[in-house]
């Protein structure tokens, strides 16, 4: 649990997500997620990028990984 006051001085809500990180010699440390924040990264990061290509692998990938898990248990 976060101490009350870290929570109240970092302004804290529940519900709040964090991604805890590993960093060297066992450090660990928690960053605050904001899916908005993110989302805007990505979006001015990728500008100009084609993704079809990866869309396409990555939904063949799902579909090979359904087959392989799914349809030997139809064949019984």
């Amino acid at each position: 649990m976060i101490p009350k006051d870290t929570r109240t001085a970092q302004k804290i809500r529940p519900g709040t997500k964090f991604l805890l990180v590993e960093g060297g010699a066992g450090t660990l440390w928690l960053q605050r997620l904001n899916p908005e924040e993110i989302a805007k990264r990505l979006h001015e990061e990728l500008k100009g990028i084609d993704l079809d290509p990866i869309i396409a692998k990555v939904k063949a990938e799902i579909a090979e990984m359904a087959a392989e898990k799914y349809l030997p248990a139809l064949e019984s």
